[in-house]
């Protein structure tokens, strides 16, 4: 019984925590789209790395004509990549400072209403500190979700993705041994 009613608490929450999203859905898309970019550039490169690989034979034998272009690739990957991630930190950045922000505003507000007997027993210092407090612990959490959920969902994804068109079978027998192990 318990559980049932800790898994509608949680169903509440995470609706309310959507709703306060809602009014920045356009950054949250901005966000995935840049956290995909920079998760497929970032398992992209070293692919091109061992395209390169694949052209030195020994030291004395490397065919720099064949790394040169790779290594282009590469350099204008990772610019891509860096500019993506820069992008994606402002987007989580401006979603979590609007969010914060809000949450404080109508918590501010909710003050002002409170009756005179409850702001006089207990000290507007503690009151303000635990919202504050709050808040900025949400924030911190939904920043860190923004940043490490998408990509981390995303680098599974791509990696299985990017396993799959190297080779079938090894990609089959690294899913089995990972849980296992």
């Amino acid at each position: 019984m318990k559980a049932k009613v800790n898994k509608e608490e949680n169903l509440d929450t995470f609706k309310r925590v959507l709703k306060y999203i809602k009014p920045y859905k356009i950054f949250v898309i901005f966000s995935v789209i840049f956290a995909m970019v920079s998760v497929v550039f970032q398992l992209y490169i070293p692919i091109l790395s061992g395209k390169a690989i694949d052209y030195m034979v020994s030291p004395d034998n490397v065919d720099f004509k064949g790394i040169s272009p790779i290594l282009l690739q590469i350099v204008v990957i990772a610019i891509v990549y860096a500019i993506s991630q820069w992008i994606l930190n402002i987007c989580n950045n401006h979603i979590t400072y609007c969010l914060s922000r809000d949450m404080r505003n109508q918590v501010i507000r909710k003050i002002q209403v409170l009756p005179l007997s409850y702001l006089d027993s207990h000290s507007s210092g503690d009151l303000l500190s635990c919202m504050i407090s709050d808040i900025e612990t949400f924030a911190d959490g939904m920043l860190m979700m923004f940043n490490q959920l998408f990509t981390g969902v995303l680098t599974i994804i791509g990696i299985i993705c990017f396993m799959l068109s190297i080779n079938v079978t090894i990609t089959f027998v690294v899913m089995v041994l990972t849980p296992l192990s």
